[in-house]
């Protein structure tokens, strides 16, 4: 099996590209931003599905929120790279989910990550591997991440309102209703 040190700079430039390449796609070219999520999608199904960090830890599922980080925390080393890189890898879900969502774009984003989390435990469960609440958790603030980057870049290339001159109804309705 793959380990994740050696190949996971790949998933995380393929990541990232995929995220610049919807920053640049928004607004223009909503097909590009499907091809950046499932890009996405098939770079993290790679990273945790396929590889490993060397010894995968055994099998089994683990339910008690927030163990699996206190120990990372705790311990330090690979235990904080696995946090951030659990985050990190969702930002570009989130942010491609939220830009292509027509509304409420961070929960759509948020939930869309979740869910495909939730679904890669399950797949790692069924592979004799171990499902983590606290990865879903992890997963799931980083699609919540995106989607916050998401809104405020979409936000950020709005047009501004202030000053803006907008032509007059030429109705009396409408100039009525313009006083």
């Amino acid at each position: 099996m793959l380990h994740v040190p050696d190949y996971a700079p790949i998933g995380a430039g393929v990541l990232g590209a995929a995220l610049v390449l919807g920053a640049v796609a928004y607004g223009r070219a909503r097909w590009l931003l499907w091809l950046a999520l499932a890009a996405s999608v098939g770079v993290i199904a790679w990273l945790t599905l396929v590889l490993t960090f060397g010894d995968a830890g055994g099998t089994g599922l683990n339910l008690e929120l927030f163990r699996e980080i206190r120990r990372a925390l705790n311990g330090g080393g690979s235990g904080h790279l696995n946090l951030v890189g659990n985050v990190l890898m969702f930002v570009p879900v989130g942010a491609l989910v939220a830009w292509l969502a027509r509304r409420a774009r961070l929960v759509t984003a948020t939930v869309v990550g979740l869910l495909l989390s939730v679904g890669i435990e399950a797949t790692q469960l069924g592979l004799g591997r171990v499902g983590d609440i606290d990865d879903v958790v992890l997963n799931a603030a980083g699609a919540a991440v995106g989607g916050v980057l998401a809104v405020a870049w979409a936000a950020a290339r709005r047009p501004s309102r202030v000053g803006y001159d907008e032509p007059r109804a030429s109705s009396s309705v409408g100039r009525a209703a313009d006083f």
